[in-house]
């Protein structure tokens, strides 16, 4: 009977044990240009570079579980969750949607380097990834792009980066029930772009803000390309107010009260760390107002998400050699008002977002960085020889004590 309850007692600690080299030995390395996108109160983060001023790519594939409460104080302490032994595309300055169809799935594309895989989608139940092979017409491959998802199914990329190729202001559409790709025909498409942000509206029409055309040359912030997925046309949106200074690798996020927040971003040399609000129902700019800003914030290559009433903002780059590790909160629950938080309380509602984000250009040589997953599983294999070890060591103790004590009573 003590031998069954120590063995039973034993097997206790190494399931605690497990659990807690599963939800505690993981924390995410620096990073920016990576994707990111919130399921089911899962806030998912894949790949980006790993290094500044080179071109190091990552294929780090994580999560931040949002279902609980956190503090964004101690990285070390927030509820991370690493799945990147799922063995997911090593990628940057891609894109990620979500499967309107399907919250089980979402779908990355284009990124660098361009000889990779084109689409890569994740099955969330399976914990599966899978290359899809596009047939027929479909796009060149490319970075620096913002995809946008609408009409049951539907994925929408427009223009991008490719080193090696000259891209158009293409706009083409992934059907994810087919698994095909589609090229718009409208006319009067707006000039190429890259490093810009797509959001889609609620009438399922796709604004795109920000990019730019060139080395130094940037498409404006008051005049915004308008898609129109139902009629395939293009229209020009000019923006009243205050206009925001032109930028690329800025985030936006689109709220329920039709609010469209911009955050960061970057212009010949200059980092932002503004906050601008375009209100969609009379497209007016205005400043956002941060009642407590963090001094010296500047970022862009970032991402930025709505989760509930919280914009978490996550990684990027302060400046070319300065990469950020941290996690940033904004309460965005007021019209006329924003605050900076560090405590995340999650509210009873479930939601799928998509980030929107734009990524950088790139054209150098790569290399992957897996430590996290042999950590864990040198973790495991550490705990399961300690457990055998000390459960041998107690059944022969035992033993000897019974076999001591039978003789003592002879």
């Amino acid at each position: 009977m003590l031998l069954y309850n120590f063995v039973a007692f034993s097997l206790y600690i190494f399931i605690c044990l497990l659990n807690f080299v599963f939800t505690s030995a993981f924390i995410p390395d620096k990073r920016y240009s990576h994707s990111s996108v919130f399921i089911n109160k899962k806030l998912y983060f894949s790949g980006g570079y790993s290094r500044p001023g080179k071109v190091y790519t990552t294929n780090e594939f994580f999560y931040l579980d949002v279902s609980k409460s956190f503090t964004i104080t101690d990285n070390g302490l927030m509820p991370w969750i690493d799945l990147t032994y799922t063995g997911g595309p090593q990628k940057a300055s891609a894109t990620v949607c979500t499967d309107e169809k399907n919250n089980d799935l979402f779908f990355i594309f284009g990124g660098y380097p361009y000889n990779s895989s084109f689409i890569n989608q994740f099955d969330i139940s399976k914990q599966q990834w899978i290359n899809i092979i596009s047939t027929g017409n479909a796009p060149t491959n490319r970075s620096s792009i913002s995809c946008a998802k609408f009409n049951n199914g539907l994925i929408s990329i427009f223009s991008g980066f490719n080193t090696t190729s000259i891209i158009t202001n293409d706009l083409w559409i992934f059907n994810t029930l087919t698994l095909t790709w589609s090229l718009s025909n409208a006319a009067d498409a707006p000039l190429f772009r890259w490093a810009y942000c797509a959001i889609t509206l609620p009438d399922k029409n796709i604004l795109y803000i920000g990019g730019k055309y060139d080395t130094n040359l940037y498409r404006p912030m008051n005049s915004l390309p308008l898609y129109n997925t139902k009629s395939d046309t293009w229209t020009t949106m000019s923006i009243f107010g205050p206009t925001p200074p032109d930028r690329e690798f800025p985030s936006a996020v689109l709220t329920s009260d039709e609010r469209i927040i911009i955050f960061g971003g970057y212009n010949n040399g200059t980092s932002f760390g503004d906050l601008w609000i375009l209100d969609i129902t009379k497209y007016q700019w205005s400043i956002g107002n941060i009642l407590n800003p963090i001094v010296d914030l500047v970022l862009y290559r970032h991402t930025a998400t709505l989760v509930d009433n919280y914009m978490i903002v996550a990684f990027g780059l302060f400046s070319e050699n300065n990469m950020s590790s941290k996690i940033f909160m904004l309460d965005v629950s007021h019209k006329d008002s924003y605050r900076w938080v560090t405590e995340f309380t999650p509210n009873a509602t479930t939601t799928t977002t998509t980030t929107i984000s734009s990524n950088p250009i790139s054209s150098n040589t790569i290399s992957s960085d897996s430590k996290n997953v042999s950590l864990i599983i040198g973790a495991i294999i550490g705990a399961i020889i300690f457990l055998v070890i000390f459960v041998i060591a107690i059944i022969l103790t035992l033993k000897f004590i019974n076999k001591h004590n039978v003789l003592l009573k002879n």
